[in-house]
């Protein structure tokens, strides 16, 4: 029964093999084309708004990777600055008139005094227990074997 399961087993392992190596060769014999149609060589780079990049870009490519070994960095001009028109002043802000005063509190009258508590009653003293017999002697018992 085992030896079944480890066909089976080599069997979906050297079939996933050579679908993968299809699908590998499938994949390098296809052409990368822009929207248009032009086929592009080595792969697009496309810049932010999606058009092929127009500076030189050095890729190396092998078997399994492409890597970008140097790309040429665009000197950007920032346009200067035009010059603003100074805001005009603001009028001051008008005082504010104060607040009107507040009159005070009534004063709070003297809580009531409480009466004392009463004296509490002693308890009753607890009688004592009565004394306990004393057991009576137990017999003893009977030899073992």
């Amino acid at each position: 029964m085992k030896k079944k399961w480890i066909a089976y087993g080599v069997t979906g392992a050297v079939g996933l093999g050579l679908v993968a190596g299809g699908a590998t060769a499938m994949a390098s014999a296809m052409d990368l084309r822009t929207t248009d149609g032009t086929v592009v060589p080595g792969g697009a780079i496309t810049g932010k708004n999606g058009s092929v990049l127009d500076r030189p870009v050095t890729l190396s490519v092998s078997d399994t990777s492409v890597t970008v070994v140097s790309a040429v960095t665009p000197t950007v001009v920032t346009p200067a600055t035009p010059a603003t028109a100074p805001t005009p002043a603001t009028a001051p802000t008008p005082a504010t008139s104060p607040s009107p005063v507040t009159p005070a509190s009534p004063a709070t009258p003297a809580s009531p005094v409480t009466p004392a508590s009463p004296v509490s009653v002693a308890s009753p003293t607890t009688p004592a227990s009565p004394v306990t017999p004393a057991s009576p002697v137990s017999v003893a018992s009977a030899a073992s074997n």
